[in-house]
C-alpha cells in the first residue's frame, strides 16, 4: 500500500470522526469494522510485529516483537495451549517427575532442524547452558535459575572441592583476606562449597583469580582444597542419550513446565553457531535469514530492517500436519493509527500482538463484531534509576508515585477496561492477594517532597521521562507530566526513542524515568517479583537489596502453596516500600481481528501460535450465517499434565 493511499484512508476516517459518525463510517458487512473479504488467498495471513526486534535468538530476546517470531520459528519441550496457556507436549512426548518434584526426565520425540540435522537433547543441555553463560549477556539468564547449581555457574561462583560446611568459618577467613564475600554455599554432591564474591563489580575477576590462587592445593584441616571457577557441568541439565534430557531443580518449582513453553527455553542450533565460530564470523549472525535453521511451525523466508517479514511453514516440523496456513506477513508499523487503517482496508488480519488500538476511538471500536478483549497478566509502570538524583531517593519515588492519579489514567486515556494499581504484581495471579497500595494521594506526597527537603528555598529539579515511540505511551506520560506539574509543581521533560535506542537507554542506564510494561512469562507472582532480583538482566532500576532477594527465595522454597502466597505478599511489600518502580495499572488485551481469521485466541500473556491460524475461504463469498469451529486441540487434564508415560 502506497503512502498516499494509507494517507487518504485516515483523511477519510478522520473526517467521519469529526463529523460524529465514526460508528457509522468505517462499517463493515454487518457490523464489522472495514473490509470483511481477505485480500490475499487463504495460503497466507497479514499482521503486524509492530515493531524492529532486538533479537530472535532464544537465548538473548528479551522483548515481545522478537518472542513472538521466535514462538514461531522454534519449539520447545512443551508448548502452550492457544487458549489456556497449560503446558503440553511438544517436543517432549511424555516426561516423569520425581514424587519430590525435584527431578522431571523428558524424552523426546524424533525431530530434525529445518536443514535436515537431527534434533537431539544434546541441543537442549547446549541451548539453557549457553543462556546461563555469563559471556552470552542473557538478560533472561535468572529465568533458569530454578535449575540445580545455575546461579553459581551464571555468577561465576569458585567451587572449593574438599571443603565441608565444618570448614566454612576457616575458609571464610582465608578468602576475606582478599575479598569481600556475598554468600558460602555448602555442595555436599559435589564435595564441596560454592563461594560467591561480594564487592564492587570493577575488579571482580582480578579478585576471583587471587582467591582461586590462595586456594587452590591449601590444605585445611585433613582436607587438601582445590578450587576453580564453576563450570557448566554442574548445571542441573543433562542430556543423558539423544532422546532423553534429565533436569534437576535446586527446589520444587510450581510452574516449571511453564517456564519450559517460554522462548528462552527453546533450543538453538548449536551446529550453526559452532560452523560461523569456526568460521572465524560473528556467531550472532545465525539468526540471519542465509544462516538461520529453526525447528518450529515455521522458517524466516526473509526480513526487510524495519519494514515486513515473511515466516514460511518448516515442513520439517514434527507437527507440520496441523500447520494449515503456508505464509506469514509481518508488517513493522508501529504506529497505532497506521495499523487501524491498514486493518481498515484490509492489508492487515489483525492488528497483531504488539500494536494497540487508539485510545482516542476505544468506545467506538468496541461496537465492532471484530473487536475482542481480555484480561492481561501485565502491569504498566515507570521504571526509577534509583542512582540517579534526584529519584535516588525512595521519599521522592513515594511522592511522584502518590501524585499519580491512575483512576483518571484509565478512566480517560487508555480506556480499555485497564485496572489502576500501585502494587507490580497483578491480584489473583496462581491465587495470589497483593498489599493494595494507595493509588493516588496528592497531599502525602507533598508531604514526602518536603520531607526530602524541596520546598521554596530548595526547588525540586526538573525531570526526564523517557518512553518508547507510541501515541498511547505518549499520552500517558503527557498526563503524569501534567499531575506532577499540578499536585508538586514538578517539571518534566518528555523524550520519546525508537525501540531499539531505547532498549539500549535501559541497558545502560541512560536515563531517569522511563516506561515499561512487564509480561508475565507464566502464572506465578514470581515472574513479577523476580524482576527486582540483584542479578536479574532486566532489571533496569539499579535498586539491588540482598534481604529482599533472601526474602524471594526463602518464599520460594516453600512447599506449603497458601503459606508462599502470604511470603510472596510481604516480599512484594518489602520491595514497594523501596518502590523501584511506580506501577499504574494491570493491562487488558484489546484487539481487532478479522471475522475471517479462525484459531486467534487472546490469552492473558498474549502469545500467539501461528501454526493454529487459519482463513475461514466462505468469507471470499460474502458474509457467512455461522462460525465454523477454530479447531483448537483439548486442554491438558490438570492432574495429569506431569504424569505423561
Amino acid at each position: 500500500m502506497t503512502r498516499r493511499f494509507r494517507s487518504l484512508i485516515w483523511a477519510t476516517l478522520a473526517s467521519c470522526w469529526l463529523l460524529g459518525v465514526a460508528t457509522d463510517c468505517s462499517r463493515g458487512a454487518h457490523g464489522y469494522y472495514g473490509t470483511t473479504r481477505p485480500k490475499h488467498g487463504p495460503d497466507e495471513i497479514w499482521t503486524n510485529l509492530s515493531t524492529e526486534p532486538e533479537y530472535i535468538d532464544p537465548g538473548k530476546c528479551s522483548d515481545s516483537a522478537g518472542g513472538f517470531v521466535i514462538v514461531n520459528l522454534f519449539a520447545g519441550l512443551v508448548q502452550p495451549h492457544p487458549v489456556t496457556l497449560a503446558p503440553m507436549p511438544d517436543l517432549a512426548e511424555r516426561w516423569t517427575v520425581s514424587p519430590d518434584g525435584r527431578r522431571y526426565e523428558f524424552h523426546l520425540r524424533a525431530s530434525t532442524w529445518s536443514d535436515g540435522v537431527a534434533l537431539t537433547a544434546h541441543d537442549f543441555e547446549y541451548s539453557w547452558k549457553r543462556v546461563l553463560d555469563p559471556a552470552t549477556a542473557s538478560k533472561y539468564a535468572t529465568f533458569l535459575y530454578p535449575l540445580r547449581y545455575a546461579e553459581m555457574f551464571q555468577r561465576r561462583a569458585i567451587l572449593v572441592r574438599g571443603a565441608s560446611e565444618t570448614d566454612a568459618p576457616a575458609l571464610r577467613a582465608r578468602v576475606e583476606t582478599l575479598s569481600p564475600i556475598e554468600a558460602l554455599t555448602p555442595a555436599p554432591e559435589l564435595g564441596g562449597m560454592f563461594v560467591l564474591l561480594g564487592g564492587d563489580e570493577e575488579g571482580r575477576a582480578a579478585r576471583r583469580a587471587q582467591v582461586i590462587h590462595a586456594l587452590d592445593g591449601l590444605t585445611l584441616g585433613a582436607s587438601q582444597l582445590h578450587a576453580a571457577q564453576t563450570d557448566a557441568s554442574v548445571v542441573g541439565v543433562h542430556a543423558v542419550s539423544d532422546d532423553t534430557l534429565v533436569v534437576e531443580l535446586e527446589t520444587p518449582v510450581p510452574y516449571f513446565l511453564y517456564l519450559l513453553s517460554y522462548y528462552t527455553a527453546m533450543p538453538v542450533p548449536r551446529h550453526v553457531i559452532e560452523r560461523l565460530a569456526a568460521a572465524g564470523e560473528n556467531t550472532d549472525l545465525w539468526t540471519r535469514p542465509d544462516h538461520i535453521v529453526t525447528n518450529g511451525a515455521y522458517m524466516l523466508h526473509e526480513w526487510k530492517f524495519r519494514q515486513y517479514a515473511w515466516l514460511h511453514k518448516n515442513p520439517s516440523y514434527w507437527d507440520a500436519a496441523r500447520v494449515r496456513v503456508p505464509r506469514i506477513r509481518l508488517a513493522m508499523v508501529d504506529s497505532y493509527n497506521t495499523t487501524l487503517n491498514l486493518y481498515e482496508a484490509g492489508e492487515l488480519d489483525s492488528i497483531g500482538p504488539n500494536a494497540s488500538l487508539p485510545a482516542e476511538f476505544m468506545d467506538a471500536l468496541s461496537r465492532y463484531r471484530d473487536f475482542r478483549r481480555a484480561p492481561a497478566l501485565v502491569t504498566y509502570f515507570y521504571w526509577f534509576n534509583t542512582h540517579v538524583a534526584p529519584v535516588n531517593d525512595a521519599r521522592v519515588r513515594r511522592a511522584l508515585s502518590l501524585a499519580v492519579d491512575r483512576q483518571s489514567i484509565v478512566e480517560h486515556i487508555t480506556r480499555s477496561g485497564q485496572i489502576p494499581t500501585a502494587d507490580l504484581v497483578p491480584d489473583q495471579v496462581g491465587g495470589y492477594r497483593g498489599p493494595h497500595s494507595p493509588l493516588f494521594d496528592p497531599e502525602a506526597a507533598r508531604a514526602l517532597l518536603r520531607e526530602a527537603g524541596y520546598g521554596p528555598g530548595h526547588p525540586f529539579p526538573e525531570l526526564t521521562l523517557t518512553y518508547n515511540t507510541s501515541e498511547g505511551h505518549k499520552q500517558i506520560a503527557e498526563a503524569v507530566q501534567q499531575m506532577w506539574k499540578t499536585n508538586l509543581g514538578v517539571d518534566v521533560t518528555l523524550e520519546n526513542q525508537e525501540w531499539k535506542v531505547y532498549l539500549k537507554t535501559m541497558q545502560t542506564g541512560a536515563f531517569q524515568l522511563a516506561r515499561m510494561g512487564w509480561v508475565g512469562d507464566y502464572p506465578d507472582p514470581n515472574t513479577f517479583l523476580e524482576l527486582l532480583t540483584a542479578h536479574n538482566g532486566n532489571n533496569h532500576s539499579g535498586w539491588h537489596d540482598a534481604h529482599y532477594d533472601e526474602l524471594l527465595k526463602q518464599a520460594n522454597a516453600s512447599v506449603d502453596a497458601a503459606k508462599r502466597m502470604v511470603m510472596l505478599r510481604e516480599v512484594e511489600r518489602y520491595m514497594l516500600a523501596a518502590l523501584p518502580v511506580l506501577p499504574m495499572y494491570v493491562y487488558t488485551r484489546s484487539e481487532l481481528v478479522k471475522p475471517y481469521l479462525m484459531g486467534h485466541a487472546l490469552n492473558y500473556e498474549n502469545r500467539y501460535l501461528c501454526k493454529y491460524w487459519w482463513i475461514d475461504r466462505r468469507w471470499y463469498d460474502g458474509v457467512p450465517s455461522t462460525r465454523m469451529p477454530d479447531g483448537f486441540p483439548p486442554e491438558p487434564a490438570r492432574a495429569s499434565a506431569e504424569e505423561r508415560h
